[in-house]
């Protein structure tokens, strides 16, 4: 994975994957847009995605969440599909060169968070620097996705931060 600033120095991000990554990314993001659609009010991942806004006013909460909900959901929806679209791709294809806008970097790293909050839930992450080891293979595969997502996710960061300019 390369990520790089926009040829021509257009406002943006510059994203070279592997086929393998590109396809692992448009996998996450039908598994972050299962989660929004399909998960449950018991869900703690969605817990981690939509954080009480009243933690001491459950009638409050209540009211916000009603009133905010669907909407929140369509946009982390619509950041993933983003992704989505731009990661499809065949196998072997070789390299996939995706450029991003301003705007539609800052819809990838909503997904990427959206994403490493999912995973972080589902292995037990509550402070990354404090994060322990998974003991299976599942686990394993979802510590490494959640730790590759944060490469990718401060590399776009690193390039888009006009202070760093």
């Amino acid at each position: 994975m390369i990520v790089a600033g926009r040829e021509g120095g257009a406002d943006g991000v510059r994203i070279v994957l592997e086929t393998e990554e590109a396809m692992l990314l448009s996998e996450l993001a039908d598994q972050v847009d299962s989660v929004l659609l399909l998960g449950g009010d018991d869900d703690p991942a969605l817990g981690r995605l939509f954080p009480s806004a009243y933690p001491d006013d459950q009638e409050a909460a209540n009211d916000f969440t009603r009133y905010t909900r669907d909407s929140l959901v369509d946009g982390k929806r619509q950041a993933a599909q983003s992704v989505r679209d731009a990661t499809a791709t065949e196998r072997d294809a070789g390299l996939v060169e995706i450029e991003l806008d301003q705007a539609e970097a800052w819809g990838w790293l909503t997904f990427l968070t959206d994403l490493r909050l999912i995973l972080a839930e589902r292995v037990g992450v509550t402070d990354p620097d404090e994060a322990q080891p998974a003991d299976d293979e599942r686990d394993d595969y979802l510590r490494a996705a959640y730790e590759w997502a944060g490469i990718v996710q401060g590399s776009m960061l690193e390039v888009l931060d006009p202070i760093g300019r």
